[in-house]
């Protein structure tokens, strides 16, 4: 996800399966060479189980990478949606 600086992005993601990892982080521009962690490395349960949800406040441009990790050659079934709402000063 590319988002402009003034922004709160929220996300959320539920899995279908068993056996997949998620972690979100955040790169700011090519300006800065450094990386954020937004949600570390975790294992996510079965849709019993809450959705994964998290918001972030930009406060410089850059993108929010959302990665899931299937360790099997199992297809995984992943719901998830975001949102960007520009920030009111």
């Amino acid at each position: 996800m590319i988002y402009m600086q003034g922004c709160i992005i929220s996300w959320e993601l539920r899995v279908l399966d068993w056996g997949v990892s998620y972690s979100a982080t955040f790169l700011p521009g090519a300006k800065h060479p450094y990386t954020i962690i937004l949600d570390k490395k975790k294992k996510m349960a079965c849709v019993d189980e809450e959705a994964v949800a998290n918001k972030f406040k930009a406060g410089e441009p850059g993108k929010i990478v959302l990665t899931i990790d299937n360790p099997t050659s199992k297809r995984k079934r992943l719901i998830y949606r975001f949102k960007v709402k520009p920030v009111q000063d």
